[in-house]
């Protein structure tokens, strides 16, 4: 069966953030993988992902886990030093996303927040996709069945007829057993062979 749709991750595949996440470590003192405990925790994150709190309150739960683990520190410093970046597409799969968009359909499909919004126009992408399928807008986040449902349903197509790049095996294994054709996305070039592969370029 065709493919009618292709989906595509944010972070990990058309978005790059420095994996330093800007010098947090060396500006404020605090070791850069609290940070990234603080706000990637399981605990911390997927009330953010599933639309449970906005971003702005899962911000200031970071700072206040910082600030509790590192109280001579500025944590709120290190919060509003992160929130101003909005990270940096991948020009080589923005490229492939926009040569899948004249052929067929494309989707952004990710665990985001209720900033991605506003990331997507700073970033200039707020008009790239047909379809954006954002967690915390349905309610259930990747690799949770339902939220799989929710985009092809979104999309009109049905699964076999659904490509999907993400960065994560465990996300691709989920679409793959639901019926998508999958690729975990490793660079520009393995993602645009598999497209070829599956007949989308």
């Amino acid at each position: 069966m065709a493919i009618k749709c292709v989906f595509f991750d944010f972070d990990g595949v058309l978005r790059h953030w420095d994996p330093g996440i800007y010098g947090i470590e060396e500006k404020f003192g605090i070791p850069l993988k609290a940070v990234q405990h603080a706000m990637f925790a399981k605990d911390s994150v997927d009330p953010a992902v599933k639309g449970e709190i906005t971003d702005q309150q899962w911000r200031l739960n970071i700072a206040s886990r910082l600030a509790a683990q590192y109280p001579d520190h500025d944590a709120q410093g290190v919060v509003d030093h992160w929130s101003s970046f909005i990270g940096d597409l991948v020009p080589e799969v923005l490229s492939i996303i926009k040569e899948c968009k004249a052929v067929t359909k494309v989707a952004l499909f990710t665990n985001a927040t209720s900033r991605l919004n506003q990331d997507m126009k700073a970033l200039g992408i707020d008009e790239l996709f047909d379809y954006v399928v954002n967690a915390s807008e349905v309610g259930s986040a990747k690799p949770e069945h339902e939220v799989y449902h929710y985009a092809v349903e979104l999309a009109g197509v049905q699964p076999e007829e659904a490509f999907f790049a993400d960065d994560k095996e465990h996300m691709i294994a989920t679409a793959v057993q639901l019926g998508w054709t999958g690729y975990v996305y490793g660079n520009a070039d393995g993602l645009r062979a598999a497209l070829v592969e599956a007949g989308v370029l």
